[in-house]
């Protein structure tokens, strides 16, 4: 059937061919239908799929119509430059993520809020929030939905006055205006309607509210909207993607035709019927499924492992295997996760056994800041006249030693042909071109490098590396970058590393442990090459597609996340993370999980995740960490996969009880509530607040 003429929706399920369905509907439309190639817009959400879509279309004529493709901001951005904004006309300036984080940073620092007490990313997420659902900020009732408190709603104000004086706009700007445009300006409205009538919409489950909202004014004139997506793989909630966008096309689009592409082009039928069967536990959700004319296939694989480097060295040597059986490249596998911090763990094992891989879109582990700031810390430690790493140090921690007095610290070592650590350690009357406030603070800091000097000489690698956190307050300076939580856990990921030399001394314990990294760093760029192992989070797996897919940490806790256990729609969305992750395969799946895995600084026994047993058993089979196949005595599948039923937790906490905790800190225990054969701990942090905690992965202390 083809249809050009009033509103379509298209149910597209992974590996159905959605990006080739618009482009080909493009090219009916401009060859067939005749329609002319300036009406007809199609809007993506991401710049690559935008490229993508447009080399497609190139691919298909000699010389490619003017169609615009464009991401849903730049075709604001391109409104807006045309009609101009209130107060700014229409050269105002639009600043990227990194400039709107040092702005709302410097906004709190402006109104003396913490670091510590007050998480950057959580304010910058109200913000958004807040813009998203158009709430000014004048207007913003404290306290509503525990997104939009006093605090947030101060910085932003703050933000919004800084944004004007500076004649700029961010991202969530862009809607606002141009909805606000389209709202109340008509005639403006009716030029773009008549401009774009015919409107294409990719990845229509990613859109929010307000950009569905723009997307709606645009095409009630004509009608002429195509919108193409998959409500199961609605997987950015925090980015404020709204599932009932779907129903709502519906009801403002009467008449609205519907078409279901339910055949998999990619995947075997096994992994299909896997992720059907997965995917149908949800109840947020319509009933459909996917199909496929492919061959059944291979089982997945499901393999649980000792530890995560026992993990990443099977993944490894499974990669290595089936380049020698198959006629496969590097590129033909990926290696998914749910968190950044899993990564180092597999990076490691890859660097072992000599397999290129790169992190398209990310930084590899060792690289990342945090882990590079322990890591000058660490070499300064080793030796203190490095003087690049203790430069970095200094530029760190070295409160009160501003960029022009390290310049000239810098200065007199080279005309003294001293280390810098050396001019440091001179009398107070030797930096006499120093401000006193400057020789004081060189002063300070020379005697807290001094003393953690002194302990790294006697005490533990994991030990010293907690002490650096703890006398630089590095947790609290975290709090003033972007994504602080993920960059603490990084930093106890790498100090987790550091168990590993816990059986040698000091000394040569903190030089292997610095030996790795160089070696790892080596890999690092050797590796990110053409033809490479692919690792993604597997939120940054959405829209790809490859022969072997690995999906690592299967376990309670990390997929599920823990943040989503006890909350039945951000569990249904990690299911659908799930789901994502088994459908970019195409031959072969491997899931994996360990018993035992180091988190929040801590080691844990591990649970194996509840997705594994909603598989059904007859298209799986486990491996053992060589790979070959596990022949269950026990009667099924599932009754051979540790985790169900789990034996009762012995509960050693009261309420009342003060405990600590790796990431949250000190707290009181407010109340204890069964769940199955585990607990659920209501904690009222110092710090954080109420959280509430699995007792069995939570690793609380007693505070005595």
């Amino acid at each position: 059937m083809q249809t050009v003429e009033g509103p379509l929706l298209v149910h597209a399920g992974p590996g159905s061919g959605k990006t080739r369905v618009i482009v080909h509907r493009i090219a009916y439309m401009v060859t067939q239908a005749k329609i002319k190639p300036r009406h007809i817009l199609a809007v993506t959400f991401s710049r690559k799929a935008a490229e993508e879509m447009k080399k497609r279309l190139d691919e298909l004529f000699d010389e490619p119509p003017a169609v615009t493709i464009s991401t849903i901001h730049s075709t604001c951005l391109r409104i807006l430059r045309g009609e101009g904004l209130p107060g700014l006309g229409k050269n105002f300036d639009v600043i990227d993520e990194d400039r709107q984080t040092k702005l709302i940073k410097h906004c709190m620092e402006q109104a003396e809020l913490s670091f510590e007490d007050n998480n950057l990313r959580r304010i910058r997420t109200a913000i958004s929030y807040a813009k998203v659902n158009m709430l000014d900020p004048d207007a913003i009732i404290p306290k509503q939905g525990e997104r939009l408190d006093d605090t947030a709603a101060a910085v932003y104000r703050g933000y919004q006055a800084e944004l004007r004086k500076q004649r700029a706009v961010d991202y969530d700007d862009m809607l606002v205006h141009t909805y606000l445009l389209f709202r109340d300006n008509g005639a403006a409205l009716e030029r773009y309607q008549q401009l774009h009538r015919y409107i294409l919409v990719d990845e229509f489950q990613d859109t929010s509210s307000l950009q569905y909202q723009i997307i709606r004014m645009l095409g009630s004139r004509f009608r002429n909207v195509c919108v193409v997506g998959d409500p199961d793989q609605t997987i950015y909630s925090w980015r404020q993607a709204e599932m009932r966008n779907t129903d709502n096309f519906r009801k403002d689009f009467p008449g609205t035709r519907i078409i279901g592409m339910a055949e998999n082009y990619r995947s075997t039928g096994t992994i299909v019927d896997a992720a059907n069967a997965l995917i149908s536990r949800n109840h947020l959700r319509k009933e459909k499924g996917i199909t496929t004319s492919r061959e059944k296939g291979s089982p997945l694989f499901i393999t649980g492992l000792k530890d995560a480097a026992d993990e990443a060295q099977y993944i490894a040597r499974q990669v290595k295997k089936l380049l020698s059986e198959r006629s496969l490249k590097y590129t033909d596998f990926a290696v998914l996760y749910r968190t950044n911090a899993q990564s180092r763990a597999i990076e490691d094992g890859f660097c072992s056994e000599g397999l290129p891989y790169k992190l398209p879109g990310g930084t590899p582990f060792y690289k990342r800041k945090e882990v590079q700031d322990m890591v000058a810390w660490l070499r300064v430690m080793r030796n203190p006249a490095d003087d690049a790493a203790l430069t970095r140090v200094i530029r760190l921690a070295g409160k009160g030693i501003g960029a022009k007095s390290l310049s000239e610290l810098q200065e007199q070592a080279e005309k003294s042909r001293m280390h810098l650590n050396q001019v440091l350690q001179q009398p107070a009357l030797s930096l006499s071109t120093l401000p006193l406030r400057e020789r004081n603070a060189v002063a300070r800091f020379q005697a807290q490098l001094q003393g953690l000097y002194a302990e790294s000489r006697h005490v533990s690698l994991i030990t010293l590396m907690n002490r650096i956190l703890e006398t630089t307050a590095y947790r609290e300076h975290l709090q003033g970058e972007d994504n602080p939580e993920e960059r603490w856990e990084n930093l106890l990921e790498f100090i987790s590393l550091a168990q590993a030399y816990e059986h040698l001394g000091p000394a040569i314990a903190l030089s292997s442990l610095l030996g790795r990294v160089s070696q790892a760093s080596v890999i690092d760029e050797l590796g990110q090459e053409a033809d490479a192992v692919t690792f993604y989070t597997l939120h940054g797996s959405k829209g790809l597609e490859f022969p072997v897919v690995f999906i690592a940490g299967m376990e309670e806790g990390l997929l599920p996340h823990g943040r989503s256990i006890d909350d039945p729609a951000k569990l249904e969305e990690e299911r659908r993370l799930c789901y994502v992750g088994i459908t970019r395969a195409m031959d072969l799946a491997y899931l994996t999980y360990a018993a035992k895995r180091f988190l929040s600084g801590e080691a844990s026994q591990r649970v194996p995740s509840r997705f594994l047993r909603e598989l059904p058993p007859n298209l799986v089979k486990r491996q053992d960490y060589n790979g070959h196949i596990i022949r269950d005595a026990s009667p099924g599948f599932h009754a051979a996969l540790p985790g169900p039923p789990q034996p009762e937790k012995e509960m050693l906490f009261n309420a009342g009880d003060r405990v600590t905790h790796a990431k949250f800190g000190v707290g009181r225990v407010e109340k204890i509530l069964k769940h199955t054969a585990d607990f659920h701990v209501i904690v009222v942090f110092d710090d954080y607040g109420t959280k509430k905690l699995l007792y069995s992965l939570a690793n609380l202390e007693k505070l005595s």
